[in-house]
């Protein structure tokens, strides 16, 4: 073997050995974040390209020719999946490429709580998720849609319990109602079913008085079960519910202090002083405590009640009217004193 031969096989060698541990430097490298972690979108019809350009865009490979080179090597251009991907700190190039293709994508906790209407409770759920507030409203105000629930456009927000549920971030709209819709079958047992149906209420009727008690009495749940009771009884004798946030409702001023006459004129189906019977839809996205308060109201002889205005957030209940006009007077008067308005 002549010189020459063993000089190249050497070089050939050091040339191999740096090649390796060039790679083994590339694969190690580790991505640059200035947090602790950065959040991945990748949107339904997006592949590599996005993913490519939102990587750049925050600035979390350093390498892009090498970084690309792996990529193309482990077939990421074609295992790119949907969803939100939360990148940490200290992950490699490798990591980073394998976490991609393994689709593990995140599950997000969609929280919706104090929702009055369908555009809020839409803005809300689609700062959590990938589907749009337009998407999520269009399906509730879609009354052919809905009524696949036993609903319409109307009381479509009875099917929606608030509370905290476990998704993929990139469920859409139908999958987002879908699941709501789930979560509410679950939620109605036949005992639940059982106690509607001695109220002589249906589930959605049920929700839409549970959505005004919570409405009056935010603050004293102790007093859900007795002004669930007092409503009760009003329907059931056909007296007005006379409820003043369905009022508020009704004129969509949710600031408004105090309800006074003239705000009773409103032509609304949502304005109980006017109508009898429940509204035609929910005026709060009422809780499940405040559902199951509804199926275990207070049996009492309570046709009224009217804020204390002590500020202990109460109510003093009454059995006959002119009971009730002498606590309205009082509660007027504390009003005035506080200049409430």
């Amino acid at each position: 073997m002549g010189k020459g031969f063993k000089i190249l096989a050497v070089l050939v060698l050091l040339l191999a050995a740096f090649g390796i541990y060039f790679w083994v430097g590339v694969v190690n490298q580790k991505i640059q974040l200035d947090s602790a972690e950065v959040k991945i979108y990748i949107k339904k019809g997006d592949g590599y390209e996005q993913l490519m350009q939102q990587l750049q865009e925050k600035k979390l490979i350093g390498s892009l020719f090498w970084f690309q080179k792996m990529a193309d090597i482990k077939k990421l251009p074609t295992h790119v999946f949907e969803g939100r991907y939360t990148i940490k700190q200290g992950m490699t190039y490798n990591q980073l490429i394998n976490y991609f293709r393994s689709a593990q994508i995140d599950v997000v906790n969609v929280d919706f709580h104090s929702i009055r209407t369908k555009d809020e409770l839409a803005d809300r759920v689609a700062k959590q998720i990938e589907a749009s507030k337009e998407s999520i409203l269009d399906l509730l105000n879609d009354t052919k849609y809905m009524n696949q629930y036993g609903l319409n456009a109307e009381n479509a927000l009875v099917l929606f319990l608030p509370n905290k549920y476990e998704m993929y971030w990139n469920t859409d709209a139908d999958q987002f109602v879908k699941r709501m819709a789930k979560e509410f079958k679950k939620f109605w047992t036949p005992e639940r079913k059982a106690k509607a149906e001695k109220l002589n209420l249906t589930q959605a009727q049920v929700v839409i008085l549970a959505s005004i008690v919570q409405a009056e009495q935010s603050k004293l749940t102790s007093e859900w079960p007795v002004i669930a009771g007092l409503y009760l009884n009003r329907l059931n004798v056909g007296m007005p519910l006379q409820s003043d946030p369905t009022v508020v409702y009704a004129h969509g001023d949710f600031a408004m202090n105090r309800v006074y006459r003239v705000h009773l004129e409103i032509d609304s189906p949502y304005n109980t002083y006017r109508h009898t019977g429940l509204p035609p839809g929910p005026i709060y996205l009422a809780r499940k405590d405040v559902v199951d308060a509804v199926l275990n109201r207070a049996q009492h002889n309570y046709f009224y009640m009217c804020a204390s205005g002590d500020g202990s957030f109460g109510h003093n209940f009454a059995n006959s009217y002119p009971e009730h006009l002498r606590n309205a007077r009082m509660y007027t008067q504390k009003l005035n004193q506080q200049g409430i308005r």
